[in-house]
């Protein structure tokens, strides 16, 4: 335990709370993978996975010090409405980098549609679960799928400030997407399903 954790009660509740959150998001949205062949199966496996890992880094534990947005000491701040929309930016994200770097054995020209539909099904049928939407909640900008990382991340991180209620020094933001893109581009290209 750190000495934050000490100090502050309940910190660490909140922080086990929202990582059993973001696991329990990660869990259903994985359940929808029976509604694509195998091969889908797999990838929208793949980008629920690592989805949940950058979450994960960016809201409770960092493996690397610089997959950092600050986004930690803020993280009262997520409730399951706003967890589940950026649960849902990450897997467009992760979409952002399929299409752009590929994967062996699959065409993104091809194979990106179907994942997009399912993680527009995905968040749509959640929304409803929680009374708040019947639809699909506006992605980070609306050409996201024809962005590439950098500035995917950028607007993703403007998105999730917003959203939060928070503002930034611009230096430290432009930091931390460049981190980030690295990061995730080098992740991206380890994962295989």
């Amino acid at each position: 335990m750190n000495l934050a954790e000490f100090l502050i009660p309940g910190r660490r509740k909140r922080r086990r709370n929202l990582e059993l959150s973001i696991d329990g998001v990660t869990e259903i949205a994985r359940a929808r993978a029976g509604e694509l062949d195998s091969r889908g199966a797999a990838l929208w496996n793949m980008l629920c996975d690592a989805s949940r890992e950058t979450l994960r880094q960016l809201l409770i534990k960092n493996d690397d010090d610089l997959l950092d947005w600050g986004l930690k000491k803020h993280i009262k701040r997520v409730d399951d409405l706003n967890l589940l929309i950026f649960f849902w930016w990450m897997l467009l994200y992760q979409l952002v980098l399929f299409k752009t770097r590929g994967l062996e054995g699959y065409d993104p020209s091809e194979d990106a549609v179907p994942l997009h539909d399912l993680s527009r099904s995905f968040v749509t049928a959640e929304l409803a679960r929680l009374g708040k939407g019947v639809g699909p909640p506006a992605s980070w900008a609306d050409d996201w799928d024809r962005q590439f990382p950098l500035e995917s991340a950028m607007s993703m991180y403007n998105s999730i400030y917003n959203l939060l209620g928070l503002s930034g020094d611009l230096t430290i933001r432009i930091q931390h997407v460049s981190h980030f893109t690295t990061i995730t581009e080098k992740a991206y290209d380890r994962l295989r399903p």
